[in-house]
């Protein structure tokens, strides 16, 4: 009987997650000009495009993202609004006040970027977790205040878009070992051309290879000797990319947003 009653906590607490469901935030008064306008993050690159911004599933939305490793993201969002972001880092169907991973309150009209680096803490399990992006009117999100705080409370303006991330254990990663002087890039995020810098740490005719997330090449520079790499990034989808000194594996490879 002992093994019976076992069993079946066991099936009911397995139901109970496999049926959990998110809770959302509400806002009272719509999302109008206050809303998420774009979000960009590895290889996920999303933009509302004059969608109804009351639309917030993005869950068909995904990147890859390793635990431990600092990640650029970039959230555009509407007039006077913050941005937080929570990821559901256990996986348990809930946003607790240890998952939100960014919270800040800038602001501006008609829209303001938010340009961070977003960390999946290392002992994040690998798999599928649930990200929330929650742009609130003249909050941060986080903050108790009058127009609505955390991740599923009762806003009077704004919005919010959930999106999946996969996360890839840090150990899994291989790391070039040797000379790991980094690389330099303004700006980054960039809309088009960005220069990158590194004194001393270029050659003539170094060949550089820029990958998207998916480990594909992109495109392919040679440098001159110069200390300054000036790529333009301007046909490329939104995302972020990786550059390679493709002459020496042993430099640190460099991050780049375009957005």
């Amino acid at each position: 009987m002992k093994h019976c009653s076992t069993l079946l906590t066991a099936l009911i607490g397995f139901a109970a997650s496999v049926n959990a469901q998110y809770c959302s935030p509400t806002f009272q008064n719509g999302c109008f000009n206050w809303n998420t306008m774009s979000v960009s993050i590895g290889t996920l690159a999303w933009a509302l495009n004059g969608d109804d911004c009351s639309l917030s599933d993005q869950t068909a939305l995904t990147t890859s993202i390793v635990a431990g490793e600092p990640t650029a993201m970039a959230v555009e969002s509407g007039v006077w609004c913050g941005c937080a972001v929570w990821v559901d880092l256990d996986g348990n169907g809930s946003f607790e006040d240890t998952e939100n991973l960014y919270t800040i309150y800038v602001g501006g009209s008609p829209s303001h970027i938010y340009d961070f680096d977003l960390t999946i803490p290392a002992g994040t399990p690998a798999g599928s977790h649930r990200m929330r992006v929650i742009s609130p009117w003249g909050s941060d999100g986080v903050s108790v205040g009058d127009n609505g705080y955390g991740p599923c409370g009762d806003y009077q303006y704004g919005n919010f878009e959930d999106f999946i991330l996969n996360v890839t254990p840090a150990s899994s990663i291989r790391t070039p070992g040797g000379n790991t002087a980094a690389y330099v890039a303004s700006p980054n995020p960039t809309n088009g051309r960005v220069k990158v810098s590194g004194p001393g740490f270029f050659s003539a005719n170094d060949r550089f290879t820029l990958e998207g997330i998916d480990g594909r090449a992109v495109g392919t520079w040679t440098t001159t000797g110069a200390e300054v790499l000036d790529l333009d990034l301007g046909n490329l989808p939104a995302g972020t990319y990786v550059l390679r000194n493709a002459s020496n594996a042993y430099r640190q490879p460099l991050r780049l947003v375009k957005l």
